[in-house]
């Protein structure tokens, strides 16, 4: 079996003294046995019952990703997470990062569903402050005013509008939404964002 590049990497310790650590990385190999090095968080508490541990450190293509991941175990769930993001490239990573904040997620099983909902979701290039969401929904025709009062409105406050009444997140690349909920451009309307 060929050793595949890992694409997400979790340093765990345990939270009592003596400190140990361990890293592990995903996606698993057929052969690795995480639960075997988990134990090494163990050493020095033979006589306990159980030792408390977290995730103190996580390496990965998708920005905020340790805030979703569990930290007691699910280990077959995480690799399969990260076979998914290393099937994905960057845009869909990062799309896959504004869905993870966009959505309601409370389990592992949350993260693997929203990996596996990409087609749902679009993202706006370029779009990532209210006031760029405010340019972007005006000179898209989204929101109509006349030509003439361009430069006298408030793009950020028409950018905030429009984000608290959407399912969306601004990402590094972009504004990523739910295609149910994208801004819809009216045909004339097709040049990119220019801020007055």
């Amino acid at each position: 079996m060929e050793e595949r590049e890992p694409v997400i990497k979790i340093l765990y310790e345990n939270t009592i003294r003596p400190v140990n650590r361990v890293l592990l990385t995903f996606p698993l190999s057929g052969r690795e046995k995480p639960e075997q090095k988990m134990l090494s968080l163990t050493r020095g508490h033979e006589g306990k019952s159980s030792i408390p541990f977290r995730i103190t450190k996580v390496e990965s293509p998708i920005p905020g990703l340790e805030q979703y991941l569990p930290a007691d175990g699910w280990f077959q769930e995480i690799s399969c997470l990260a076979e998914k993001i290393g099937r994905m490239d960057r845009e869909e990573q990062m799309k896959f990062s504004g869905i993870l904040d966009c959505r309601s997620i409370s389990t592992i099983g949350d993260v693997l569903e929203a990996a596996d909902s990409l087609q749902l979701y679009e993202c706006i290039p370029g779009v990532t402050c209210s006031r760029e969401l405010g340019g972007y929904v005006v000179e898209n025709g989204i929101m109509e005013f006349p030509r003439k009062v361009w430069p006298y409105l408030d793009y950020h406050g028409i950018g905030e509008e429009y984000y608290a009444s959407h399912s969306c997140v601004y990402t590094q690349t972009g504004l990523v939404v739910r295609k149910e909920e994208a801004p819809e451009m009216e045909e004339e309307h097709t040049q990119g964002i220019q801020l007055q």
